[in-house]
Protein backbone atom coordinates (compact mmCIF):
# COMPACT_ATOMS: atom_id res chain seq x y z
CA UNK A 1 0.00 0.00 0.00
CA UNK A 2 1.25 3.69 -1.09
CA UNK A 3 2.28 5.94 2.25
CA UNK A 4 -1.56 6.87 3.14
CA UNK A 5 -2.36 8.26 6.52
CA UNK A 6 -5.44 7.96 8.51
CA UNK A 7 -7.06 10.68 10.39
CA UNK A 8 -10.23 10.07 12.39
CA UNK A 9 -12.13 12.90 12.94
CA UNK A 10 -16.44 13.11 14.59
CA UNK A 11 -16.73 12.07 18.28
CA UNK A 12 -14.79 9.69 19.88
CA UNK A 13 -17.67 8.77 22.07
CA UNK A 14 -19.05 6.94 18.26
CA UNK A 15 -16.31 4.97 17.71
CA UNK A 16 -16.69 3.46 20.89
CA UNK A 17 -20.01 2.34 20.26
CA UNK A 18 -20.96 -1.31 20.49
CA UNK A 19 -21.59 -3.03 17.01
CA UNK A 20 -21.64 -7.37 17.15
CA UNK A 21 -19.39 -8.01 19.77
CA UNK A 22 -17.09 -5.34 19.57
CA UNK A 23 -16.72 -0.86 19.03
CA UNK A 24 -17.72 0.53 15.53
CA UNK A 25 -13.76 1.80 15.52
CA UNK A 26 -12.26 -1.72 15.68
CA UNK A 27 -14.14 -2.89 13.05
CA UNK A 28 -12.58 0.60 11.26
CA UNK A 29 -8.63 -0.55 13.18
CA UNK A 30 -9.38 -3.97 12.05
CA UNK A 31 -10.20 -3.06 8.05
CA UNK A 32 -7.60 -0.78 8.02
CA UNK A 33 -4.88 -2.98 9.29
CA UNK A 34 -5.73 -5.31 6.69
CA UNK A 35 -5.18 -3.04 4.04
CA UNK A 36 -2.12 -1.60 5.37
CA UNK A 37 -3.34 1.94 6.15
CA UNK A 38 -1.78 3.41 9.29
CA UNK A 39 -3.55 5.86 11.93
CA UNK A 40 -2.50 9.17 12.16
CA UNK A 41 -2.48 12.97 12.12
CA UNK A 42 -2.49 15.67 9.91
CA UNK A 43 1.29 16.03 10.87
CA UNK A 44 2.09 12.88 9.38
CA UNK A 45 5.02 13.22 6.22
CA UNK A 46 2.36 11.81 3.93
CA UNK A 47 1.33 13.90 1.12
CA UNK A 48 -2.27 11.64 0.65
CA UNK A 49 -4.39 11.40 3.78
CA UNK A 50 -7.85 9.18 4.36
CA UNK A 51 -10.15 11.53 6.31
CA UNK A 52 -13.02 9.43 8.55
CA UNK A 53 -15.70 11.21 9.96
CA UNK A 54 -17.54 8.95 11.70
CA UNK A 55 -16.77 5.13 11.81
CA UNK A 56 -18.54 3.09 8.87
CA UNK A 57 -18.02 -0.81 10.18
CA UNK A 58 -19.28 -2.32 6.72
CA UNK A 59 -16.17 -1.14 4.91
CA UNK A 60 -13.75 -3.66 4.21
CA UNK A 61 -9.97 -3.47 3.58
CA UNK A 62 -10.92 -4.24 -0.28
CA UNK A 63 -13.13 -0.94 0.13
CA UNK A 64 -10.42 1.27 1.26
CA UNK A 65 -8.16 0.39 -1.13
CA UNK A 66 -10.52 0.87 -3.92
CA UNK A 67 -10.92 4.22 -2.40
CA UNK A 68 -7.12 4.72 -2.09
CA UNK A 69 -6.33 3.60 -5.37
CA UNK A 70 -9.27 5.29 -7.50
CA UNK A 71 -7.78 8.65 -5.42
CA UNK A 72 -4.15 7.90 -6.28
CA UNK A 73 -5.41 6.75 -10.14
CA UNK A 74 -7.62 10.17 -10.51
CA UNK A 75 -5.23 12.61 -8.72
CA UNK A 76 -8.59 14.90 -7.16
CA UNK A 77 -8.27 16.60 -4.34
CA UNK A 78 -10.86 14.34 -2.76
CA UNK A 79 -12.01 10.96 -3.41
CA UNK A 80 -15.93 9.32 -1.60
CA UNK A 81 -17.92 6.64 -1.83
CA UNK A 82 -21.62 7.81 -3.04
CA UNK A 83 -24.67 5.85 -4.14
CA UNK A 84 -25.38 7.71 -6.99
CA UNK A 85 -23.65 10.63 -9.28
CA UNK A 86 -23.59 14.13 -7.80
CA UNK A 87 -23.75 16.77 -10.03
CA UNK A 88 -21.44 18.15 -12.16
CA UNK A 89 -20.42 21.28 -14.13
CA UNK A 90 -20.11 22.33 -17.65
CA UNK A 91 -16.38 21.42 -17.53
CA UNK A 92 -17.08 17.59 -15.38
CA UNK A 93 -16.46 19.02 -12.18
CA UNK A 94 -18.61 17.53 -9.08
CA UNK A 95 -20.54 20.39 -7.67
CA UNK A 96 -21.50 18.69 -4.38
CA UNK A 97 -21.81 16.06 -2.58
CA UNK A 98 -24.90 14.77 -1.36
CA UNK A 99 -25.28 15.10 2.41
CA UNK A 100 -25.61 11.36 3.45
CA UNK A 101 -22.65 10.62 1.45
CA UNK A 102 -20.30 8.55 3.62
CA UNK A 103 -17.49 10.36 6.00
CA UNK A 104 -14.80 8.65 4.14
CA UNK A 105 -12.58 11.17 1.89
CA UNK A 106 -9.45 9.77 0.59
CA UNK A 107 -7.88 13.17 -0.07
CA UNK A 108 -4.52 15.36 -1.03
CA UNK A 109 -3.18 16.28 2.46
CA UNK A 110 -2.72 20.00 1.42
CA UNK A 111 -6.61 20.39 0.47
CA UNK A 112 -7.56 18.25 3.55
CA UNK A 113 -5.86 21.33 5.59
CA UNK A 114 -8.30 23.42 4.59
CA UNK A 115 -11.36 21.57 5.53
CA UNK A 116 -13.65 23.43 8.86
CA UNK A 117 -14.00 20.82 11.80
CA UNK A 118 -17.51 19.26 12.23
CA UNK A 119 -19.42 17.34 9.19
CA UNK A 120 -17.14 16.03 7.04
CA UNK A 121 -19.19 16.21 3.84
CA UNK A 122 -20.28 19.56 4.96
CA UNK A 123 -16.30 20.93 4.73
CA UNK A 124 -15.49 19.07 1.37
CA UNK A 125 -18.70 20.96 0.01
CA UNK A 126 -17.62 24.05 1.33
CA UNK A 127 -14.45 23.15 -0.45
CA UNK A 128 -15.48 22.29 -3.73
CA UNK A 129 -16.98 25.81 -3.92
CA UNK A 130 -13.73 27.27 -3.19
CA UNK A 131 -11.96 25.45 -6.20
CA UNK A 132 -11.35 22.17 -5.14
CA UNK A 133 -11.88 19.15 -6.93
CA UNK A 134 -13.38 15.43 -6.13
CA UNK A 135 -14.44 12.74 -7.70
CA UNK A 136 -16.86 9.67 -6.81
CA UNK A 137 -17.00 6.02 -6.36
CA UNK A 138 -20.39 4.45 -6.73
CA UNK A 139 -21.09 2.25 -3.95
CA UNK A 140 -24.02 0.58 -1.87
CA UNK A 141 -25.19 2.43 1.06
CA UNK A 142 -22.82 2.66 3.79
CA UNK A 143 -23.97 3.38 7.50
CA UNK A 144 -22.00 5.60 9.17
CA UNK A 145 -22.33 4.77 13.21
CA UNK A 146 -22.96 7.84 15.22
CA UNK A 147 -25.37 6.91 17.31
CA UNK A 148 -27.09 3.88 19.24
CA UNK A 149 -29.37 3.45 16.48
CA UNK A 150 -27.28 3.74 13.31
CA UNK A 151 -25.18 1.15 15.56
CA UNK A 152 -27.88 -1.29 15.41
CA UNK A 153 -28.56 -0.51 11.86
CA UNK A 154 -24.90 -1.06 10.91
CA UNK A 155 -25.06 -4.20 13.08
CA UNK A 156 -28.08 -5.96 11.25
CA UNK A 157 -26.34 -5.47 8.23
CA UNK A 158 -23.10 -7.07 9.26
CA UNK A 159 -25.12 -9.82 10.73
CA UNK A 160 -26.66 -10.56 7.61
CA UNK A 161 -23.42 -10.30 5.47
CA UNK A 162 -21.82 -13.05 7.59
CA UNK A 163 -24.33 -15.37 8.13
CA UNK A 164 -25.00 -15.22 4.12
CA UNK A 165 -21.24 -16.05 3.75
CA UNK A 166 -21.24 -18.62 6.03
CA UNK A 167 -24.74 -20.04 4.15
CA UNK A 168 -22.47 -19.74 0.95
CA UNK A 169 -19.74 -21.58 2.25
CA UNK A 170 -21.93 -24.84 3.16
CA UNK A 171 -23.38 -24.27 6.76
CA UNK A 172 -27.04 -24.27 7.67
CA UNK A 173 -28.67 -21.10 9.21
CA UNK A 174 -31.76 -22.72 9.87
CA UNK A 175 -33.13 -18.95 11.12
CA UNK A 176 -30.51 -16.17 10.29
CA UNK A 177 -32.07 -13.35 11.74
CA UNK A 178 -31.88 -15.08 15.37
CA UNK A 179 -28.07 -16.09 14.93
CA UNK A 180 -24.90 -13.77 15.79
CA UNK A 181 -21.79 -14.83 14.50
CA UNK A 182 -18.41 -12.73 15.09
CA UNK A 183 -16.85 -11.81 11.82
CA UNK A 184 -13.58 -13.87 12.84
CA UNK A 185 -15.31 -16.78 13.57
CA UNK A 186 -14.66 -19.98 11.42
CA UNK A 187 -16.95 -22.99 10.95
CA UNK A 188 -16.76 -26.02 9.01
CA UNK A 189 -19.37 -26.84 5.95
CA UNK A 190 -22.09 -29.49 7.07
CA UNK A 191 -22.74 -27.82 10.84
CA UNK A 192 -25.74 -26.40 11.63
CA UNK A 193 -26.41 -23.36 13.46
CA UNK A 194 -29.58 -23.64 15.23
CA UNK A 195 -31.91 -20.13 16.35
CA UNK A 196 -30.86 -18.57 19.50
CA UNK A 197 -27.16 -19.09 18.77
CA UNK A 198 -24.65 -16.60 19.51
CA UNK A 199 -20.88 -16.95 18.46
CA UNK A 200 -18.42 -14.38 19.62
CA UNK A 201 -14.94 -13.53 19.04
CA UNK A 202 -12.16 -16.22 18.89
CA UNK A 203 -14.25 -19.30 18.15
CA UNK A 204 -13.54 -22.05 16.11
CA UNK A 205 -16.47 -24.97 14.88
CA UNK A 206 -15.78 -27.56 12.84
CA UNK A 207 -17.27 -29.86 10.24
CA UNK A 208 -20.64 -31.65 10.69
CA UNK A 209 -20.76 -29.70 13.83
CA UNK A 210 -24.82 -29.20 15.50
CA UNK A 211 -24.53 -25.82 17.39
CA UNK A 212 -27.69 -24.26 19.60
CA UNK A 213 -30.72 -23.72 19.78
CA UNK A 214 -29.85 -21.21 22.41
CA UNK A 215 -26.30 -21.79 22.61
CA UNK A 216 -23.54 -19.07 23.32
CA UNK A 217 -19.92 -19.84 22.51
CA UNK A 218 -16.74 -17.33 23.39
CA UNK A 219 -13.19 -17.70 22.59
CA UNK A 220 -14.27 -21.74 22.30
CA UNK A 221 -13.42 -24.77 19.89
CA UNK A 222 -15.50 -27.44 19.01
CA UNK A 223 -14.37 -29.94 17.33
CA UNK A 224 -16.46 -32.03 14.12
CA UNK A 225 -19.34 -33.89 14.43
CA UNK A 226 -20.53 -32.45 18.05
CA UNK A 227 -23.43 -30.85 19.57
CA UNK A 228 -23.76 -28.61 22.08
CA UNK A 229 -27.56 -27.48 22.48
CA UNK A 230 -28.82 -24.84 25.10
CA UNK A 231 -25.29 -24.63 26.89
CA UNK A 232 -22.45 -21.84 27.25
CA UNK A 233 -18.57 -22.97 26.44
CA UNK A 234 -16.18 -20.38 27.51
CA UNK A 235 -12.76 -20.27 26.55
CA UNK A 236 -12.48 -24.48 26.29
CA UNK A 237 -11.75 -27.06 23.80
CA UNK A 238 -14.82 -29.88 23.08
CA UNK A 239 -13.26 -32.45 20.99
CA UNK A 240 -15.13 -34.74 17.83
CA UNK A 241 -18.05 -36.23 18.41
CA UNK A 242 -19.06 -34.86 21.74
CA UNK A 243 -22.10 -33.80 23.43
CA UNK A 244 -22.51 -30.86 25.08
CA UNK A 245 -26.22 -30.24 27.10
CA UNK A 246 -28.96 -29.17 27.33
CA UNK A 247 -28.07 -26.62 30.31
CA UNK A 248 -24.57 -27.07 30.54
CA UNK A 249 -21.82 -24.22 31.48
CA UNK A 250 -18.47 -25.07 30.33
CA UNK A 251 -16.50 -22.26 31.89
CA UNK A 252 -12.73 -20.89 31.02
CA UNK A 253 -9.84 -23.58 30.58
CA UNK A 254 -11.21 -27.14 30.04
CA UNK A 255 -10.70 -29.35 27.42
CA UNK A 256 -12.90 -32.30 26.58
CA UNK A 257 -12.07 -35.15 24.80
CA UNK A 258 -13.50 -36.84 21.80
CA UNK A 259 -16.64 -39.08 21.81
CA UNK A 260 -17.93 -37.89 25.08
CA UNK A 261 -21.01 -36.67 26.76
CA UNK A 262 -21.37 -33.30 29.16
CA UNK A 263 -25.05 -33.61 29.97
CA UNK A 264 -27.65 -31.41 31.86
CA UNK A 265 -27.20 -29.20 34.42
CA UNK A 266 -23.22 -29.66 34.36
CA UNK A 267 -20.47 -27.48 35.45
CA UNK A 268 -16.56 -28.02 33.99
CA UNK A 269 -14.22 -25.44 35.08
CA UNK A 270 -10.74 -26.14 34.25
CA UNK A 271 -11.02 -29.00 33.75
CA UNK A 272 -9.33 -31.81 31.28
CA UNK A 273 -12.06 -34.53 30.92
CA UNK A 274 -10.61 -37.73 29.06
CA UNK A 275 -12.17 -39.48 25.53
CA UNK A 276 -15.16 -41.46 26.05
CA UNK A 277 -16.05 -40.10 29.74
CA UNK A 278 -19.90 -39.39 30.45
CA UNK A 279 -20.62 -36.68 32.80
CA UNK A 280 -24.22 -37.20 32.34
CA UNK A 281 -25.94 -34.66 35.19
CA UNK A 282 -25.94 -32.64 38.40
CA UNK A 283 -22.16 -32.94 38.37
CA UNK A 284 -19.80 -30.01 39.37
CA UNK A 285 -16.00 -31.03 37.80
CA UNK A 286 -13.64 -28.38 39.20
CA UNK A 287 -9.88 -28.06 38.96
CA UNK A 288 -9.57 -31.85 37.84
CA UNK A 289 -8.02 -33.76 35.11
CA UNK A 290 -10.03 -36.86 34.47
CA UNK A 291 -9.18 -39.89 32.86
CA UNK A 292 -10.94 -42.14 29.81
CA UNK A 293 -14.32 -43.73 29.51
CA UNK A 294 -15.00 -42.43 33.61
CA UNK A 295 -18.39 -42.51 34.64
CA UNK A 296 -19.84 -39.69 36.32
CA UNK A 297 -22.93 -40.30 38.21
CA UNK A 298 -25.90 -38.02 39.17
CA UNK A 299 -24.99 -35.52 41.65
CA UNK A 300 -21.26 -36.29 41.57
CA UNK A 301 -19.27 -33.26 43.21
CA UNK A 302 -15.59 -32.44 42.84
CA UNK A 303 -15.02 -30.56 46.28
CA UNK A 304 -11.79 -28.55 45.65
CA UNK A 305 -12.45 -25.07 47.42
CA UNK A 306 -11.83 -24.75 50.82
CA UNK A 307 -13.13 -21.07 50.95
CA UNK A 308 -9.46 -20.32 50.51
CA UNK A 309 -7.63 -22.17 48.06
CA UNK A 310 -8.69 -24.30 44.97
CA UNK A 311 -7.58 -27.64 45.16
CA UNK A 312 -6.70 -30.17 41.70
CA UNK A 313 -8.51 -34.08 42.13
CA UNK A 314 -6.85 -36.09 39.50
CA UNK A 315 -9.26 -39.63 38.17
CA UNK A 316 -8.03 -42.58 36.18
CA UNK A 317 -9.13 -44.23 33.42
CA UNK A 318 -12.04 -46.03 33.51
CA UNK A 319 -13.74 -45.40 36.81
CA UNK A 320 -17.21 -45.65 37.91
CA UNK A 321 -17.93 -42.59 40.25
CA UNK A 322 -21.75 -43.50 42.14
CA UNK A 323 -24.55 -41.18 42.13
CA UNK A 324 -23.72 -38.08 44.69
CA UNK A 325 -20.02 -39.13 44.99
CA UNK A 326 -18.07 -36.46 46.64
CA UNK A 327 -14.19 -35.88 46.24
CA UNK A 328 -12.42 -33.75 48.51
CA UNK A 329 -9.59 -32.06 46.41
CA UNK A 330 -6.95 -32.75 46.94
CA UNK A 331 -7.53 -36.41 46.05
CA UNK A 332 -6.45 -39.01 43.82
CA UNK A 333 -8.06 -41.70 42.20
CA UNK A 334 -6.50 -44.74 40.26
CA UNK A 335 -7.41 -46.57 37.24
CA UNK A 336 -10.90 -48.32 37.73
CA UNK A 337 -11.97 -47.44 40.86
CA UNK A 338 -15.90 -47.37 41.90
CA UNK A 339 -17.47 -45.58 44.49
CA UNK A 340 -20.08 -46.04 46.02
CA UNK A 341 -23.15 -44.42 45.69
CA UNK A 342 -23.36 -41.54 48.68
CA UNK A 343 -19.32 -41.46 49.32
CA UNK A 344 -17.54 -38.96 50.22
CA UNK A 345 -13.70 -39.14 49.58
CA UNK A 346 -11.40 -37.43 51.41
CA UNK A 347 -8.20 -39.69 50.66
CA UNK A 348 -6.27 -41.57 47.76
CA UNK A 349 -8.11 -44.78 46.23
CA UNK A 350 -5.58 -47.27 44.68
CA UNK A 351 -6.27 -48.97 41.22
CA UNK A 352 -8.84 -51.65 40.87
CA UNK A 353 -10.56 -50.36 44.52
CA UNK A 354 -13.80 -50.30 45.03
CA UNK A 355 -14.08 -47.44 48.37
CA UNK A 356 -17.26 -46.83 50.24
CA UNK A 357 -17.85 -44.08 52.87
CA UNK A 358 -21.14 -43.82 54.31
CA UNK A 359 -23.29 -44.99 57.58
CA UNK A 360 -24.74 -48.74 57.27
CA UNK A 361 -28.37 -48.73 56.60
CA UNK A 362 -30.77 -49.71 59.14
CA UNK A 363 -34.17 -51.50 59.02
CA UNK A 364 -36.91 -51.82 61.21
CA UNK A 365 -39.81 -53.68 60.14
CA UNK A 366 -43.28 -51.77 60.08
CA UNK A 367 -42.26 -48.78 62.14
CA UNK A 368 -43.82 -46.63 59.29
CA UNK A 369 -47.47 -48.71 59.33
CA UNK A 370 -47.55 -48.27 63.15
CA UNK A 371 -46.63 -44.45 63.00
CA UNK A 372 -49.20 -44.00 60.16
CA UNK A 373 -51.83 -46.17 62.36
CA UNK A 374 -50.91 -43.63 65.40
CA UNK A 375 -51.19 -40.64 63.18
CA UNK A 376 -54.95 -41.57 61.95
CA UNK A 377 -55.67 -42.17 65.85
CA UNK A 378 -54.71 -38.44 66.78
CA UNK A 379 -56.79 -37.28 64.00
CA UNK A 380 -60.33 -38.26 65.32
Amino acid sequence: MSQITTILRGAREAYELPVLFQHAGVWVEDALAQAGIGIGTMDCAEDTVLLIGAPCPELTAADYRRLTDTHTAIGADFTVFAQTMPPRGADDSVLRLAPDTPPVVCAKKEAAKTLSEGDLIAAVNTALQNGCTAEVILALPIIAVTDGISAYEAQKRLCTKINMGHIAAGVQIFAPDSVYIAPDAKIGAGTVILPGTIIRAGCTVGSGAVIGPNTLLEKAEIGDGTSVNSSQVYESTIGSNATVGPFAYVRPGCKVGNNTRVGDFVELKNAQIGNGTKVAHLTYVGDATVGERVNFGCGTVIVNYDGYHKFRTEIGNDCFLGCNTNLIAPVKLGDRVFTAAGTTVPKDVPDGALTVARSRQTTIEGWNDKRRAKMAQEKK
